[in-house]
């Protein structure tokens, strides 16, 4: 991890926010180390107030990044907005913790946004650990999204669901949006449109981003050349009932931000029946032995919340 020369800004600043994720996060920055290789590359971690030791970790076996240590959990956007506040580089890389960039990967994308001078943000391939495809491109938000959310009608990785068919993912193509896990922004889209919308905690803030990019004639486009290992849920699988009021929250906002009124309204015509289902449902798992009392009742303060934002 190098920095750029003779005062030129730096190919590329790369952000992690970490959240309890100590260990996936040391795999993250050595394959970072290793795909940067050539390149001047500064590096940000951004910790939202772990207590499993993530910021101690970095600054004793990565002196190099630059590490800003939260006194409390901000959300994903506004820690990432903190690095771009000093980030130099001619593009910025989000990356998530839970990824490990191929040597190349870092290269490939930064080759590719430069060979498309208006792509606003770039995606790379995210594989599972195993080389098999993860969806990393999606059409905007939808009613229909919304009602499979709650309603398991069709696979979740159904066109109908809003994914790119996964024979698309041989080709770069233009994309509506991109997930955050991996996404390299050139400097100057996230000038033009601003950096994330800090009314997001968690989720949407990638969407928000490439829809206000869109509406400033930024492309999105995701490229295959550059491959990505993601496992997924890692700093959220162990608070997974908030997460999901979080992702309602944030969809909420999302809608009432970009679909105005009417479209707020009608999200909410399907989140109230959803809830109604999905109460059914861990009422029914209760009954059964599935689930405690414990988590029933957490169940239900997060259903009563979501039908409310």
């Amino acid at each position: 991890m190098t920095e750029g020369g003779s005062g030129q800004p730096p190919d590329v600043s790369t952000v992690i926010v970490s959240y309890n994720t100590r260990e996936v996060l040391a795999g993250c920055l050595e394959a970072v180390r290793t795909a940067s290789e050539g390149l001047a590359n500064e590096v940000f971690v951004v910790d939202n107030a772990s207590v499993d030791g993530s910021a101690r970790m970095v600054a004793e076996q990565f002196p190099e990044v630059t590490l800003i240590a939260n006194r409390r959990n901000v959300g994903f956007g506004r820690a990432n907005n903190l690095a771009f506040l000093q980030a130099r580089g001619r593009y910025v890389l989000l990356l998530n913790p839970d990824t490990a960039p191929r040597p190349d990967a870092l290269r490939e994308l930064i080759r590719f946004g430069d060979a498309h001078p208006t792509a606003g943000v770039v995606g790379a391939r995210l594989e599972y650990a195993d080389g098999s495809l993860q969806h990393s491109a999606f059409r905007f938000p939808d009613l229909r999204q919304a009602l499979f959310g709650f309603f398991d009608w069709v696979p979740l990785d159904s066109r109908i669901n809003g994914r790119y068919e996964a024979g698309w993912y041989e080709r770069s193509f233009r994309a509506e949006h991109l997930l955050g896990a991996c996404l390299l922004v050139r400097r100057e889209a996230l000038e033009h449109v601003g950096p994330f919308d800090p009314r997001y905690f968690m989720y949407f803030e990638e969407t928000d981003l490439c829809a206000r990019l869109r509406r400033a004639g930024w492309d999105r486009l995701y490229t295959p050349t550059a491959r990505v290992m993601h496992l997924g849920a890692t700093s959220t699988a162990a608070s997974r009932e908030r997460m999901s009021v979080e992702f309602h929250r944030s969809q909420a906002y999302f809608y009432r931000k970009h679909y105005g009124l009417a479209g707020y309204l009608a999200l909410k015509a399907i989140v109230w029946p959803g809830v109604g289902y999905r109460l059914a449902r861990s009422i029914r798992a209760y009954l059964r032995g599935r689930i405690d009392g414990r988590l029933l009742r957490e169940r239900l303060g997060g259903y009563w919340r979501i039908l409310w934002f």
